[in-house]
């Protein structure tokens, strides 16, 4: 439970006095006041506090869950060696653009998850498991633009897409 699920949980209980000396105040009120006039201060001070404390309850509920959910795609990308957005999709039921997001989220966290994109397949894989045969390009050679640090296998022609000229392979 996180902090905002208890804070929320603890102002919707501080709320609960007060909404039922509201419900009371309705079947017996004040001598000389209206059954509205005695059911404000209950409503009131209820809706004060119950409000805010089902608002955090519910944000903290989302936060937590979302962050269960990253946790179990990060262990379903950590143990696949390689793998395409569309699958990934499939598997975890979003669309292929809200994989793209938490792909993007996994690569920027620091989790020990260190992944590269190769274009051609549109494939992303793990840097520590690249054989002989798949090198590692930072920057193109002949303008000096990053890649996105793309992997171009041995003989694959890839172009640069800000200069168009085949990337080579760092050395």
């Amino acid at each position: 439970m996180t902090r905002s699920e208890k804070a929320g949980g603890c102002l919707t209980l501080l709320a609960l006095p007060f909404l039922c000396l509201a419900f009371f105040m309705v079947l017996a009120p004040t001598k000389g006041a209206t059954t509205a006039e005695s059911l404000a201060p209950g409503m009131l001070f209820g809706s004060v506090l119950l409000v805010p404390g089902l608002t955090l309850y519910l944000f903290g509920r989302r936060a937590r869950k979302d962050r269960e959910f990253l946790g179990a795609v990060t262990s379903m990308v950590r143990t696949t060696d390689r793998f395409t957005v569309q699958d990934l999709a499939r598997r975890i039921g979003r669309t292929e653009l809200e994989t793209e997001g938490i792909v993007g989220r996994i690569m920027a966290e620091q989790n020990g998850i260190d992944l590269v994109f190769h274009r051609s397949t549109r494939e992303y894989l793990h840097r520590a498991r690249l054989a002989g045969g798949e090198r590692l390009v930072v920057r193109c050679h002949s303008c000096g633009a990053p890649t996105n640090q793309d992997v171009v296998f041995e003989g694959e022609r890839v172009p640069c897409v800000y200069c168009g000229v085949a990337l080579r392979p760092d050395p």
